[in-house]
């Protein structure tokens, strides 16, 4: 995966590198949308609950919380919780 210079993700197609580079400045990604969840809540959140409660796919927080973990924004709190389809899941705080 590639990385834009402000560290937005993106795959190895031509679209998926312009959808990167498409931010501008001021304009909240799902990554700072993800993060300013996690700093204000005071429970660790499961990627499906991120995704939940701001209304965006699971395949689009996902990746976002991978990149907040590189730069060392959040951790894994330790706890567990169930996807939907029963298996054990890491739930997230910010740093």
């Amino acid at each position: 995966m590639g990385y834009t210079e402000t560290g937005i993700g993106y795959q190895k197609t031509d679209t998926s590198k312009e959808a990167a580079r498409s931010n501008y400045e001021g304009k909240l990604t799902i990554r700072d949308r993800v993060h300013q969840l996690l700093e204000k809540t005071s429970q660790a959140l499961s990627t499906e609950d991120i995704a939940g409660l701001l209304n965006v796919p699971y395949g689009s927080v996902q990746p976002r919380l991978s990149e907040l973990q590189n730069e060392d924004k959040v951790e894994d709190s330790g706890e567990r919780g169930k996807t939907k389809w029963g298996k054990s899941c890491i739930k997230w705080v910010a740093k």
